[in-house]
C-alpha cells in the first residue's frame, strides 16, 4: 500500500484512510513518531505526529 495513493478523508482535513494493520506498520517503521487514531467520523484510521500537531491524540 503507498501512503500517498490512500483513499482520503474529507472529514478529517483528507488524512490518508488506512487500515490499522496499515497504521500501526507505519508506527513500527518510523519508530512511533505517526501514531495511529480512530476517525471521528467512522471513516478507518489515520496517523498523526503528535509532536507536531494538535487533534484527536494530541
Amino acid at each position: 500500500m503507498r501512503y500517498s495513493s490512500a483513499a482520503r478523508c474529507s472529514a478529517c482535513e483528507h488524512r490518508a484512510i488506512l487500515e490499522r494493520a496499515t497504521a500501526e506498520r507505519l508506527m513500527t517503521e518510523t519508530d512511533q513518531l505517526l501514531v495511529p487514531y480512530d476517525c471521528p467520523e467512522g471513516n478507518g484510521i489515520h496517523v498523526c505526529n503528535p509532536d507536531f500537531e494538535r487533534g484527536p491524540t494530541g
